[in-house]
């Protein structure tokens, strides 16, 4: 299961990198909706924080799937790499409002910290 876990996480964490990749391509032709610091402050912080609140929340729910026997293989894996891969799309969402890449990277970058949350996924 762990092999699993860790392909289904990779495969999750490719998806990413692609969708990040094109939201910030996509970024640099549309106009930047926020462009007051504090504004742009305050949507990393919300991005930030939802981003970290799931992380939990999903540990446990992925832990609950994983132990049910009657919950398919294939969906827990399936919702893995989604789980992986949604730091993305809170990168994306804040790249396409501000235009800020290099902040969005880090947002994105919580894939690294989901991926290494399936540790606890049994």
């Amino acid at each position: 299961m762990k092999r699993d876990l860790i392909l289904a996480g990779l495969a999750g964490l490719g998806m990413g990198t692609f969708f990040f990749a094109g939201a910030s391509a996509l970024s640099t032709r549309l106009p930047i909706v926020l462009r007051a610091p504090l504004l742009i402050t305050l949507a990393f912080g919300f991005f930030l924080t939802l981003s970290l609140v799931e992380i939990p929340l999903m540990i446990v729910a992925l832990r609950q799937m994983a132990r049910n026997v009657t919950t398919p293989h294939r969906l827990v894996l399936s919702a893995f790499a989604v789980f992986v891969m949604f730091a993305s799309v809170y990168a994306a969402m804040f790249v396409l409002l501000t235009g800020e890449i290099g902040w969005a990277s880090v947002l994105a970058g919580f894939a690294f910290v989901r991926l290494a949350g399936g540790v606890w996924v049994r």
